[in-house]
């Protein structure tokens, strides 16, 4: 299939990219699927007891890179939002991020994405490392979940 308009054009050539690559090959993500403007990528997360070792995230892409992508848990088996009790859970920063009840689990709680950056214009100057940057590429979100999934916060499913 052939990519239609600029967004998935440019899309499809980062995740051919030296930085996205990159991560495949040192096992921190993949590519699911890509329906557009949505795509699936799995992100690796570190072993816990009775936990998945990665969890797959369903980005919604429209005007990518110029406007940040917005990602949500997701269930690859059902193609639908993972149910609560299946989401990353842990304490710190992960509990907040990973927050099925912000937005009714349809954004992830982080400055990159999209919707959570509304109305937090704080985040500029406390977090500008997390700040989406349109001449970057999807790796930019993709690093903070993979960070967060294999910190010393995360515990395992969030409803065990």
């Amino acid at each position: 299939m052939e990519a239609t308009g600029p967004d998935e054009r440019v899309f499809r050539a980062h995740l051919e990219k030296g930085s996205f690559q990159s991560g495949v090959d040192r096992g921190r993500w993949w590519l699911v699927s890509v329906n557009w403007p949505h795509s699936v990528i799995a992100v690796s997360a570190a072993e816990r007891d009775n936990a998945p070792t990665e969890y797959a995230f369903r980005f919604e892409l429209a005007n990518y890179p110029a406007v940040p992508p917005t990602a949500q848990p997701w269930d690859s088996d059902l193609n639908g939002m993972l149910v609560r009790q299946r989401w990353p859970g842990g304490r710190g920063r992960i509990p907040l991020a990973f927050n099925p009840d912000w937005k009714n689990g349809q954004c992830l709680y982080l400055p990159c994405d999209r919707y959570s950056i509304e109305g937090h214009d704080g985040w500029r100057n406390q977090h500008p490392e997390m700040i989406w940057n349109p001449v970057g590429d999807i790796t930019q979100y993709l690093r903070i979940i993979h960070d967060l999934l294999n910190s010393e916060d995360y515990s395992g499913l969030r409803g065990s």
